[in-house]
């Protein structure tokens, strides 16, 4: 599957990169925030394991978990937190899926990765093989506003 990088998230998309920056930023972390960057970071491993490992979804989808987003929703934690101010508006972003996100609050981006987390632990283990889903574009799709995210949290 071709997968279609904007330059500003080209570095982090590099094998072991992303990882390399969330980990970074999950030891800078402190409290909710890291728990919730770690469980970001473990379900991003998990991703590329499909992505680029060739490893079926069916493998990891349980082991993908949004346990600490749920439980932080809940407790009313600002996700902006994480990241104050608004996501730049990339220039390498124009004409990408990801262009929308330029303007746009840390909160929103957390939420969008997070719903789409959900969406694939909740439907996947029912329609998994039915091709309409689209399964790996859906993997790419998260990695990608990852590591928009990553990008974001660095500068």
């Amino acid at each position: 599957m071709d997968l279609t990088i904007p330059t500003a998230l080209k570095t982090l998309s590099a094998s072991g990169s992303a990882a390399k920056s969330i980990s970074s930023w999950w030891s800078r972390s402190k409290g909710d925030s890291r728990a919730l960057i770690g469980e970001l970071k473990n379900n991003l491993l998990y991703l590329d394991l499909v992505a680029n490992d060739g490893v079926p979804l069916a493998d990891v989808v349980d082991k993908i978990s949004n346990d600490e987003f749920q439980r932080l929703s809940k407790d009313g934690f600002n996700f902006n937190k994480l990241k104050k101010g608004k996501i730049p508006k990339y220039n390498s972003l124009k004409g990408t899926d990801l262009e929308k996100w330029g303007g746009k609050e840390t909160e929103q981006l957390i939420f969008s990765i997070y719903e789409k987390i959900n969406e694939i632990v909740i439907k996947f283990p029912h329609v998994g093989d039915n091709k309409k889903y689209r399964w790996g574009v859906r993997v790419n799709n998260i990695r990608k506003r990852v590591w928009l995210l990553l990008r974001h949290v660095s500068d």
